[in-house]
């Protein structure tokens, strides 16, 4: 009986410590590595990405990346005209990595005006704008 409370009690500790170890990360790192991540795990929606591994030159490959990225962008925020299927796969990545509604709202603007370097400060942007979001649409 000893052996079972041990086992039990030893079972619920690592239980606790990989929830913990899996929690959500809302800094704007994190917001930063859950875009990458979410756009990792659901792919290109469009042929931009057959069209990306077709060509040498390396501004087009940039600008076709941009493209990429801020098509994902558009989609993880459900804009019209978004492929469903990606759009929902980003969403449920984001969501499920502590990304709100709003925060999704504020991704197409803060992708677009993020450049040149995407991604130096795009959990801040996201943060800031998220908020603004939210307020615009809880206004009466």
């Amino acid at each position: 009986m000893k052996r079972f409370a041990v086992a039990l009690i030893a079972t619920s500790m690592l239980t606790t410590a990989v929830g913990v170890g899996l929690a959500k990360d809302l800094s704007p790192t994190g917001a930063e590595e859950a875009f990458v991540d979410a756009v990792g795990v659901c792919g290109p929606s469009s042929n931009i990405a057959g069209s990306l591994g077709k060509s040498n030159d390396p501004q087009v490959k940039i600008a076709l990346r941009n493209a990429l990225i801020t098509e994902a962008a558009d989609d993880a925020a459900g804009v019209a005209g978004a492929n469903q299927p990606h759009a929902e796969c980003l969403k449920k990545e984001l969501t499920s990595r502590g990304y709100t509604e709003d925060e999704l709202g504020a991704l197409p603007y803060c992708i677009t005006h993020d450049w040149p370097d995407p991604f130096t400060g795009l959990g801040q942007c996201v943060k800031s704008h998220g908020r603004l979001e939210g307020a615009i649409s809880k206004k009466p």
